[in-house]
């Protein structure tokens, strides 16, 4: 097919130069390893720091609870370890300064800062021409970097301390404040008094509804005696039994009358002048019941007046209660939330003054940088396979760039003839 690309004419260039491709690699290759030999060394320095977990937490009160997930604080050291402020104070502290270092950026250029394969490990590297210069760069930078990691996220400190105590010391303010207000309101307190006051009203009222009831129920057997002697001839003689009905229906209101309130009027029922209980006739019980019928009439209408003007007094009395209740109960919980308050920052205080005697920092120099016994770079042996490399392949370009030049330039055969 027309298409089909012919291998073998490019095997034929390649094989027709290769002592040009040959010699263009190892040319190269010389280049690389001579340029490594003039190539000043550079060595590596490795100081290891730890993040440790704290060996215990102290909490004296449950709901004062210290964060524990400082995952996210891992990848934060890294950063810290470059900062301006930190490298500038470890420029400040390296004396003599290495050779080729004036500036923040000339020694960044040489740290490098990473975590581990555990993430509570940091991995500070330092480049440096000389081997010992090298392990006193990563030894610095490492001793710095623990110093103010402990400062930034360590445990407790005196900063801790101060602000709790001031904290403390408000909480207190605001707890003697709570307490006199609530002393002064116990000062002017009403409440039993007022109390007092409404349980006599509701008691009153009681009584006032008690004998309501009993005088509608008197009334209605007054009713009801008074239309069983209707029935009967006006003047015959009543028997004992409507007698001593009579009687009945006049001793309960009797005692009606004596178990309600003062300044009622009483109903005045009285036996026959010769005390017995015989003789009267039909229509003497009836005009009897009738008058006891108007009595009882009258006294529940000063009853109901009674209850009327009652019920504003009771509902005046309850808001007034209620309204002192709602204050005694506000002040008390402001005193019960300022009391809290005070004892959760008295243990926290007391919590934070005792972790500032622990000398054991979160952060530590796991391990200090040794001076490296063998340079980093140049890597002799790298540099000249890919030396070699970059020079067979530069002549292989040049074998077909020539292959294509010597054909343009020798003509065809057609053209010869």
């Amino acid at each position: 097919m027309e298409d089909e690309i012919d291998l073998r004419k490019y095997v034929h260039v390649l094989l027709r130069w290769r002592w040009w491709i040959a010699g263009l690699a190892l040319l190269a290759a010389v280049a690389a390893l001579a340029v490594s030999f003039l190539l000043p060394p550079s060595y590596e320095a490795k100081a290891l720091v730890a993040i440790t977990q704290p060996r215990y937490i102290m909490q004296f009160d449950p709901r004062f609870e210290a964060a524990t997930d400082i995952l996210p604080v891992y990848k934060a050291y890294p950063e810290l370890a470059t900062g301006d402020e930190l490298l500038g104070d470890l420029l400040a502290g390296l004396n003599p300064l290495p050779e080729g270092v004036e500036t923040l950026d000339d020694l960044r250029d040489l740290l490098e800062a990473a975590l581990g394969a555990d993430p509570s490990v940091v991995r500070m590297t330092a480049r440096a021409g000389d081997p010992r210069e090298a392990a006193r760069i990563a030894n610095g930078w490492a001793e710095l970097f623990v110093d103010r990691a402990n400062e930034i996220y360590g445990g407790q400190n005196g900063e801790q301390v101060r602000f709790f105590e001031g904290q403390l010391a408000e909480a207190q303010g605001k707890l003697e404040a709570a307490e006199g207000a609530l002393v002064a309101f116990q000062a002017r307190n009403q409440g039993s008094s007022l109390n007092a006051k409404l349980g006599s009203a509701r008691q009153e009222q009681a009584e006032y509804l008690a004998e309501q009831r009993e005088t509608v129920r008197l009334s209605q057997d007054i009713g009801g005696l008074r239309a069983q002697l209707a029935t009967r001839q006006g003047g015959a003689t009543a028997t004992l039994g409507d007698e001593l009905s009579v009687l009945r229906l006049r001793t309960r209101a009797l005692d009606s009358a004596g178990a309600g309130a003062q300044g009622l009027s009483d109903i005045q029922l009285q036996v026959g002048e010769q005390g017995t209980l015989s003789g009267r006739t039909v229509e003497e019980l009836v005009a009897l019941l009738d008058a006891l019928q108007d009595g009882l009439e009258g006294k529940a209408e000063e009853v109901t007046a009674r209850l009327e003007a009652l019920e504003p007094q009771i509902l005046a009395l309850q808001q007034q209660v209620q309204e002192v209740d709602n204050e005694a109960d506000r002040l008390t919980r402001a005193r019960d939330v300022a009391r809290d308050t005070y004892l959760i920052l008295t243990r926290k205080v007391e919590e934070a003054r005792i972790a500032t005697q622990d000398t054991e920092r979160e952060v530590r120099l796991a391990s200090r940088a040794a001076a490296p016994e063998k340079p980093v770079s140049p890597r002799k042996k790298l540099n000249t396979l890919v030396g070699g490399a970059l020079g067979l392949m530069m002549g292989v370009v040049a074998a077909f760039a020539r292959e294509w030049w010597r054909q343009e330039a020798t003509p065809s055969s057609k053209e010869q003839a």
